[in-house]
């Protein structure tokens, strides 16, 4: 056995030690930065965007827009080619034409009591199909041209001119230039002191600024295993060097930094 005064000493020794490697720990852990001052990264969406596809089988004759290009609602975004259809409609407009005239001869001979109720009934029956048919030939001519529903860019363009394609085939991917909304995950705790129309500042990382923005809309449902909430916002202003896409920083401060 080891004499007392030997434990002692071998004591003073490993125990200064060991306190400057905890000394030393304790300083190179950094604290978690406190609820108020998190950042937390947001990505730019478009509020409108959507992916057009064809709803005939046709050639495509015209495709004026490229990927990047900006467009205007109402404009030609594709145009197929449609030559039987145009033809179809001609001929449905012309039997309209003899079927409403047949049924007019008719009504004015009824008055004149020298036809049949069943001729006549016949007659204003044909004239109604041939409406209904001319309306289905016109939807059909109305598919032959795509126009913008919303004012905005080409994300990607999937056919080209000349190009057969089928129904249901994918043919371009569009979205709305402005205005621009951002989507972020924020604590569910928070909850109780954020709210909509609650301004804050993101700052992207693509222009290295910052630029205003209020809160629009929480998520209906809390991520039960990481405790955070959707929130959506949406920028303050026209910045036409913004696009869909981008990401940054926000920072949401303390309740009293918000003003709604």
């Amino acid at each position: 056995m080891r004499p007392p005064f030997l434990m002692s000493c071998l004591l003073l020794l490993v125990v200064p030690g060991w306190v400057g490697a905890a000394e030393i720990a304790g300083k190179s852990s950094t604290p978690s930065p406190p609820v108020e001052e998190m950042e937390i990264r947001a990505e730019l969406l478009a509020r409108q965007s959507t992916t057009l596809s064809g709803e005939m089988a046709a050639r495509i004759l015209k495709c004026p827009f490229r990927e990047g290009d900006s467009f205007a609602k109402g404009d030609l975004l594709i145009a197929f080619r449609c030559d039987i259809q145009q033809a179809k409609l001609s001929r449905a407009k012309a039997v309209l034409l003899a079927e409403s005239s047949k049924a007019n001869i008719l009504g004015r001979l009824d008055t004149l009591n020298v036809t049949s109720k069943l001729e006549l009934a016949v007659a204003k029956a044909e004239e109604e199909k041939a409406r209904a048919d001319l309306a289905i030939i016109r939807a059909e001519v109305e598919m032959c041209q795509i126009e913008a529903p919303f004012a905005g860019q080409v994300v990607t363009l999937s056919v080209r001119e000349h190009q057969y394609v089928k129904p249901g085939d994918s043919l371009m991917e569009i979205h709305a230039v402005w205005p621009l909304e951002l989507a972020f995950n924020m604590p569910s705790r928070w909850l109780q002191r954020v709210h909509k129309q609650d301004r804050f500042l993101v700052r992207i990382d693509e222009t290295a600024k910052s630029y205003p923005a209020k809160i629009i809309s929480f998520g209906a449902r809390i991520d039960a295993v990481s405790q955070h909430v959707k929130v959506i916002g949406e920028i303050i202003g026209n910045f036409p060097e913004l696009s869909p896409g981008m990401s940054g920083r926000v920072t949401l401060g303390k309740p009293e930094s918000h003003s709604p």
